[in-house]
C-alpha cells in the first residue's frame, strides 16, 4: 500500500476525528467497505517522509493527500493524481457510526 493520509489530514476515529500521526495500533476507527462505514483496528502504521502532496477539492472541503491515496469513485478505488472530475464517496463524520437498517425479507 501506498503512502496514505499526510500526518495533519483528519481521520475518523471511533472517539472522534483525530490528525492521522495520532492514530496507533490499536486505535478504532471508521472505514468504508463498499458503501457502508465499518468499525476496524489499526494494525500498523508507517512514517514515510514525503515530499510531494495533492490538494484534493471538493463541493463541500479541500484536503491535501498523498499522490498515491485511494479514495472510492464509481468506478472503484482511484489514486489522488487520477480523480481530476471524478466523484469521490465521502459521508459526514457525524453519521459514520449511525446505525443503518437492514432490509430483511420475510416469508409471508
Amino acid at each position: 500500500m501506498g503512502y496514505g493520509p499526510t500526518s495533519k489530514m483528519l481521520v475518523n476515529l471511533v472517539d472522534g476525528c483525530a490528525q492521522a500521526k495520532s492514530a496507533v495500533p490499536g486505535s478504532a476507527m471508521w472505514t468504508l467497505d463498499g458503501d457502508r462505514t465499518v468499525q476496524t483496528t489499526v494494525v500498523d502504521v508507517t512514517a514515510v517522509k514525503g515530499r510531494e502532496s495533492v490538494e484534493v477539492v471538493t463541493d463541500h472541503m479541500a484536503f491535501n493527500a498523498s499522490p498515491d491515496l485511494l479514495l472510492l469513485t464509481p468506478d472503484g478505488w482511484k489514486s489522488t493524481t487520477e480523480l481530476a472530475g471524478t466523484v469521490i464517496a465521502w459521508t459526514h463524520a457525524r453519521k459514520l457510526c449511525r446505525e443503518r437498517p437492514v432490509v430483511r425479507r420475510e416469508a409471508w
